[in-house]
């Protein structure tokens, strides 16, 4: 009789867990696939529907290769966030800070915020780079854009990519995740620094499609508010929350 001699191969019990969890989450999730997700057979579907891995990080596909990714935002402010490229067992890589992937040099802060804002399963980013000018007339940002995925893993890039308005308007100190249009498409919220020692909220609504949109005065009438550093105005907490749900 022959014997058929079995090979087990250890993987870690957690990257097993998510990896089945965020399986799950896809087929539930009602948006297509992701750009570039075609042809990974057997594991493109894995990533096309974003879920919370804990209070401050989400799992998603962020360079189209049907893998799940993990982006760290200590705070919520967009300030701090780092990124794990997927790997094919599902485990996550070593953490790449943001700001080094933007090449942000000397001084200047980087601040992000990652959301599916079109709603079809592939995670976006808006990045702003700027050096703060020190003085009351605030510096415009050397980098302000609405990246939508996929993105490439060297430096974040986008073949879509596009100018947001948030570095026109003065220096971005904060961007966060909200939900201002009570729909299925995150919006952002700005902690800008206008100058003058005036701090303020301002939004960009996004629309299907097309991402976070401009500047409107009407919106940031409604969802806006002023303060100073010393009473800044109120930003949203976890804005991922009103659109994901927690992958266990």
């Amino acid at each position: 009789m022959l014997r058929k001699h079995t090979r087990l191969i250890a993987v870690p019990v957690t990257a097993v867990a998510l990896t089945l969890t965020v399986a799950g989450q896809q087929a539930n999730a009602a948006g297509p696939s992701s750009p570039g997700g075609a042809g990974h057979s057997g594991r493109a579907a894995e990533a096309t529907g974003p879920c919370l891995a804990g209070a401050t990080a989400l799992v998603g596909d962020l360079d189209g290769d049907g893998r799940p990714d993990k982006i760290d935002n200590p705070g919520h402010t967009g300030t701090g966030m780092t990124i794990q490229w997927g790997a094919a067992d599902g485990s996550f890589g070593q953490k790449y800070a943001v700001s080094g992937l933007l090449r942000a040099k000397p001084g200047e802060i980087t601040s992000a915020a990652v959301a599916d804002f079109r709603h079809n399963g592939t995670l976006d980013i808006v990045v702003n780079v700027v050096k703060p000018s020190g003085v009351d007339d605030p510096a415009t940002a050397r980098v302000a854009e609405y990246r939508p995925g996929p993105l490439k893993r060297s430096n974040l890039g986008s073949a879509t990519a596009r100018h947001s308005d948030i570095g026109d308007r003065g220096e971005a100190r904060e961007l966060r995740i909200a939900d201002y249009g009570g729909d299925a498409y995150p919006d952002l919220a700005v902690l800008n620094n206008e100058g003058d020692g005036v701090l303020t909220r301002e939004v960009r609504l996004s629309k299907p499609g097309s991402g976070p949109g401009k500047y409107d005065y009407g919106l940031q009438q409604k969802y806006g508010e002023s303060g100073t550093p010393a009473e800044p105005p109120t930003m949203p907490g976890d804005g991922w929350k009103h659109f994901y749900k927690p992958c266990s």
